[in-house]
């Protein structure tokens, strides 16, 4: 599989997600949209009628207690939804919906939640995100769970050829570890945003994959 870098968005207007997504056009391939509605996490990002500008392959990941409400708005504007399985009491039903839909679907554990959960949907989803902090925000006064590696271990035990998506304070050396556990696809907010050379954070980053 191949390794991919995917920067992270966190934004509260369309003139913000604007200027974020003009620093990595030409830079990557996919962009991942940090949908959170100040409720299932205490932070709100993107929760309006955005539109998108530019021509990445887009991932949703949602952080939001009422996901339904949240896909119908979206559904025609990205590429793959990554839903939180603690925000869903019918996995079966979401994962239905979505693929109806034409879209890829992932299901993103928080730190807390134990890889079993998702054992019976490996069959029929795209990939599955592992949150390696907590949700809600930038890597700012958190600290990377090293827990988390063994859970992608045994996710990759179970299954070495589905997509796992690690997110959460990512930076070269947290993305070297969560790599040798399993991962292939590293999504990285602030390390690539609060960068003053994105060129050279997004180098950091490949090298370390590589």
């Amino acid at each position: 599989m191949k390794p991919l870098i995917v920067p992270a968005i966190i934004a509260k207007s369309q003139n913000e997600l604007e200027k974020m997504l003009q620093r990595v056009i030409g830079k990557v391939e996919r962009v991942q949209l940090d949908i959170m509605d100040g409720d299932f996490v205490p932070n709100k990002s993107l929760d309006f009628d955005f539109e998108i500008p530019y021509d990445f392959e887009y991932e949703a990941h949602l952080m939001v207690k009422h996901p339904f409400k949240w896909i119908d708005k979206i559904v025609n504007k990205v590429d793959i939804i990554t839903v939180h399985v603690e925000s869903i009491k019918d996995i079966e039903k979401v994962i239905d919906y979505v693929t109806k839909e034409g879209r890829k679907i992932n299901l993103a554990l928080i730190p807390e939640t134990k890889y079993p959960t998702v054992i019976d949907y490996m069959g029929i989803i795209d990939g599955i995100l592992v949150m390696t902090v907590d949700p809600g925000s930038y890597c700012i006064n958190k600290e990377f769970n090293l827990k988390t590696l063994q859970k992608i271990r045994q996710l990759r035990e179970i299954d070495s050829t589905i997509s796992i998506e690690v997110d959460g304070c990512m930076n070269p050396e947290n993305a070297r570890l969560t790599k040798n556990a399993g991962a292939n696809i590293f999504t990285s907010g602030s390390y690539i945003f609060k960068s003053e050379n994105v060129d050279r954070a997004l180098k950091e980053l490949k090298d370390a994959i590589s």
